[in-house]
């Protein structure tokens, strides 16, 4: 029963964190948005810092970046999809995993296409008033973020004992985000 619950609390989250209607849409509000929801922080975090960890540093953050945009159209066009919120959580837990366990390789680039469903919750929730102001800003405070991870990730390769405290933190983190 134990081993089912992570699971099971996944499927009965609400919606994660800064998923829920925007509000104005603006430059600002978009550059903002990512900075105040902390599973923006988590994941985009996570990503920038298994950016520095990885071989393609480079490849990884723009992968992630054209994902979220794609995902941003692909929301404002389509509108929503069932299991939206549980892959964002689910990339919370990732990316934690990924910095604690020292992953390596192709599993990893399975965190820049769940940055799809990041953005595809920014396109379905947001209206039509100013969303390509809204997406523009959200991008810059994503790539903002992501910057600030790939630094945290420098600093962690040569220090292996606090990239496992840190991968702890950021799935403590996400376990409690996912828990509401």
């Amino acid at each position: 029963m134990n081993k089912y619950f992570l699971l099971l609390s996944l499927l009965m989250a609400s919606p994660v964190m800064a998923h829920t209607e925007h509000g104005p849409e603006s430059l600002g509000a978009g550059l903002m948005h990512p900075l105040t929801g902390f599973d923006h922080l988590l994941m985009l975090s996570g990503v920038g810092v298994l950016s520095a960890l990885g071989n393609r540093p480079k490849l990884f953050l723009l992968s992630t970046l054209l994902a979220m945009s794609a995902g941003a159209l692909g929301g404002h066009l389509l509108g929503t999809f069932s299991g939206m919120e549980i892959l964002i959580g689910f990339s919370l837990l990732m990316a934690g995993t990924f910095i604690f366990a020292t992953v390596k390789g192709k599993l990893t680039w399975a965190l820049p296409m769940l940055a799809l469903a990041h953005g595809w919750a920014h396109g379905a929730e947001g209206n039509e008033d100013g969303f390509w102001l809204f997406a523009v800003g959200f991008m810059l405070g994503c790539t903002a973020i992501l910057t600030v991870g790939y630094g945290v990730g420098v600093f962690l390769r040569s220090h292996p004992v606090m990239r496992q405290v840190a991968g702890g933190a950021w799935l403590a983190a996400a376990i409690a985000v996912i828990a509401g």
